[in-house]
């Protein structure tokens, strides 16, 4: 039986409300940020975009940038970060 299946073959079972489901490889940037100096918190933002289109974005608190690398399974000497300027936009490189 088959299991994967064309829009052509089933969009009209979308159009009466069918749940149906498909996989997509969207990119995830991931931002941190500690927005009160004297506490450990870190605030992380995952934006998911589809090409040049965000699809969604989360935002959650974590107790500290250890626990940060740990959750993303991060090593510490992992050259993965990017400078951000204050508006959140990428620094140019010096």
């Amino acid at each position: 039986m088959k299991q994967v299946y064309s829009y052509q073959e089933i969009g009209t079972l979308i159009d009466r409300g069918k749940p149906m489901v498909f996989t997509c490889h969207p990119e995830a940037r991931v931002s941190t940020v500690q927005k009160d100096k004297g506490s450990g918190t870190v605030t992380v933002t995952l934006r998911l975009s589809i090409r040049d289109t965000c699809v969604g974005m989360v935002e959650d608190a974590y107790t500290s940038i250890l626990a940060v690398l740990d959750a993303f399974d991060i090593d510490e000497s992992a050259e993965i970060w990017e400078a951000l300027d204050e508006g959140g936009k990428q620094r140019a490189a010096s």
